[in-house]
């Protein structure tokens, strides 16, 4: 219980112990193969990369230098000096926190320090030796498996990562099409961007795949020959660039949600916070949502900033899913205020409490922490307000971190 506040109520702590008993499921991860970890040579600022980083750039922090500091390996004084000023000024944020709590518990110590940097940074690459994954994931997180975004779909650790299939979503030039699509075949007309989209979601179908990741562009089923005319644009022209809402990027977007539901595949959404959110409202679905209903939807993010129009979709329709994995490191606050709405507008099973987000294993810990802190804190204000029984405050304590995303993924264990 060190990792939690010490203003947590007798209740809060009470709950968070049953949440800390239980073998979950890891709704969203970026984790990169082990192998590809153990070839790394990481150190104590390793800890500070992914999400973190985003706290150091607009803090200040060049991206060169950042990259110099968080990715590659290099003189650890000359490294500290460089980050510490940022540090200071971005190591009370959600971000941080995690990386703190990770810190603590794997490498001993609770904050970065000019008199533990060396020391820690030892620690970071004495522990980075196979085994890693399962030593944080199953371990000490008590993850059965891990829903991941990106990596390879061969990569499935012995079950315990579940892989999802990248759509080809952002289709705005020549290139992207070929890049994406094209393989050593070129592509030239639509029929071959269907076949190829196609043929992927059937090959990650077959190996084992549980989803298809997206981005929540707007999709209003663009005409066939409208998306056909714009492609018949972006080969003859490589110098052309299209917004991303585009007839072809679309159309084609909208195929292979409908090719990932034929295939068994639930469609993974991106939503909200991300470089241009304003592209990525979970109302952008709608139209979709509204003319295949049975396509199962996981929301990723309960849309911050547009946390009322997931949750919306969320009460409306039947098929969607409120995924909270990454909100907890956003904001506590948001994460709570949404967790506790959701419970008031949505049935049980709607809601999947944990995602880490993360393709630094040993901060999935840090997260998981914070995740256990808030939902406790959600369902101890639902008992205090007689809303809940604590019997009742638990079975959904349970739901959200193991049996939905169990059912709605289908998944063993």
């Amino acid at each position: 219980m060190s990792f939690y506040p010490e203003t947590l109520s007798e209740l809060e702590r009470g709950i968070v112990s049953e949440l800390e008993k239980l073998r979950i499921y890891d709704c969203h991860e970026h984790l990169p193969p082990e192998s590809s970890r153990l070839r790394q040579s990481p150190d104590a600022f390793t800890l500070f990369s992914h999400y973190c980083q985003h706290d150091l750039y607009t803090a200040g922090m060049d991206k060169k230098t950042m990259a110099e500091i968080l990715w590659n390996p290099g003189d650890i004084d000359w490294k500290w000096k460089t980050f510490e000023p940022f540090y200071n000024k971005m190591k009370h944020t959600s971000y941080c926190r995690a990386a703190h709590i990770t810190m603590e518990k794997f490498y001993g110590e609770k904050q970065l320090t000019a008199e533990n940097v060396h020391e820690v940074s030892e620690r970071v690459r004495r522990a980075n030796t196979e085994g890693l994954y399962n030593r944080v994931l199953r371990d000490t997180c008590g993850i059965i498996a891990s829903i991941n975004c990106d990596g390879p779909l061969d990569d499935n650790h012995s079950g315990q990562i579940l892989q999802t299939l990248r759509c080809a979503d952002e289709l705005c030039t020549g290139g992207d099409v070929q890049k994406r699509l094209g393989g050593e075949t070129p592509v030239r007309t639509l029929e071959d961007v269907l076949t190829a989209c196609e043929k992927r979601i059937k090959d990650a179908a077959k190996k084992g795949a549980v989803g298809v990741k997206f981005m929540a562009f707007y999709m209003d089923g663009a005409a066939k020959e409208e998306a056909r005319a714009t492609l018949a644009r972006l080969l003859s022209d490589p110098s052309l660039r299209l917004p991303r809402r585009n007839p072809l990027n679309e159309y084609v977007l909208t195929a292979q949600l409908m090719m990932a539901h034929k295939n068994g595949l639930v469609c993974c959404v991106h939503t909200g916070y991300w470089n241009d959110y304003r592209e990525l409202s979970p109302a952008n679905l709608l139209p979709f949502i509204i003319k295949n209903q049975d396509v199962k939807i996981d929301l990723y993010h309960v849309g911050y900033p547009y946390v009322r129009e997931a949750i919306m979709l969320g009460k409306v329709w039947p098929s969607v899913r409120m995924n909270m994995c990454w909100t907890y490191l956003i904001s506590r606050k948001f994460a709570f205020d949404a967790l506790d709405e959701m419970l008031e507008m949505l049935p049980d099973n709607k809601i999947f409490g944990f995602g880490g987000d993360y393709y630094v294993v040993e901060k999935v810990f840090g997260h998981l922490v914070m995740a256990r802190e808030t939902i406790s804190r959600v369902l101890a204000k639902k008992v205090r307000e007689k809303t809940l029984t604590l019997e009742r405050a638990l079975d959904i304590g349970k739901k959200i971190l193991y049996d939905n995303p169990k059912e709605f993924y289908n998944l063993k264990g």
